[in-house]
């Protein structure tokens, strides 16, 4: 089947990306026709620029990125999900090649592969950069190694998810773990995820909010949820 945009919803969690919202929502526009903006509460203008370009609009719930996600996820309607950053590092001409595989039932959840895709984040420089890339290296490893599986990315954030399967996967992390924790429990359920070649940009504006020292934290509750919970 083709590429429908009126199956489409795309979900940006933002916290202030005012310098940059409005480019966002007109760069994907040609690719849904349901657009939702959940916000964690920007005083930059945010909500303001986003109810003026005329896409659905929410407030999260002051958790973080997972809850953000998780209130789009619920209030989408349409059969395939599209997660969207709002820093400008997504390249929106990939979601119709992101959603194929869902469309043509060859997949539950597809994300996008940096390594498959040659990433281009001018931020991969310095210890900070190469400890991050380490520690999701081994990440990758302990989700293949545990489900036997053939993944390159669990925490990369471009990606696109049947709504109906998203519906049941009971999600629960409230921040930056919501992406592994999608991928755990797609697999627990063996739903078949697959991935694209992808590219990730430098972020165009604005201050990335994860860092370094969270990665233990995203470690930690990998190994709690791959091992010590159902």
């Amino acid at each position: 089947m083709p590429f429908n945009k009126k199956e489409i919803s795309i979900i940006i969690g933002c916290r202030k990306e005012g310098e940059g919202i409005a480019q966002i929502i007109d760069s994907v526009k040609p690719y849904a026709d349901e657009i939702i903006v959940v916000d964690g509460h920007s005083e930059d203008g945010t909500a303001e620029i986003a109810a003026a370009a005329g896409v659905e609009f929410y407030l999260d719930n002051r958790r973080g990125r997972g809850d953000a996600l998780k209130i789009g996820i619920a209030k989408a309607t349409k059969p395939y999900l599209v997660f969207f950053d709002a820093d400008g590092s997504h390249e929106a001409s990939d979601i119709p090649s992101l959603v194929e595989p869902l469309i043509n039932e060859s997949a539950d959840m597809v994300i996008g592969s940096r390594l498959k895709g040659g990433c281009l984040d001018a931020d991969l420089n310095g210890l900070g950069s190469v400890i991050r890339l380490a520690g999701s290296y081994f990440m990758v490893w302990l989700v293949n190694n545990r489900y036997k599986v053939n993944l390159t990315e669990i925490l990369y954030s471009f990606r696109a998810l049947k709504r109906d399967k998203a519906l049941k996967l009971n999600l629960r992390a409230d921040n930056f773990a919501i992406e592994q924790d999608m991928v755990v429990r797609c697999l627990k359920r063996k739903y078949k995820i697959v991935e694209i070649p992808s590219r990730e940009h430098a972020r165009g504006w604005g201050e990335a909010k994860l860092k370094t020292s969270m990665g233990v934290d995203l470690l930690r509750v990998l190994i709690r949820d791959l091992y010590f919970s159902k």
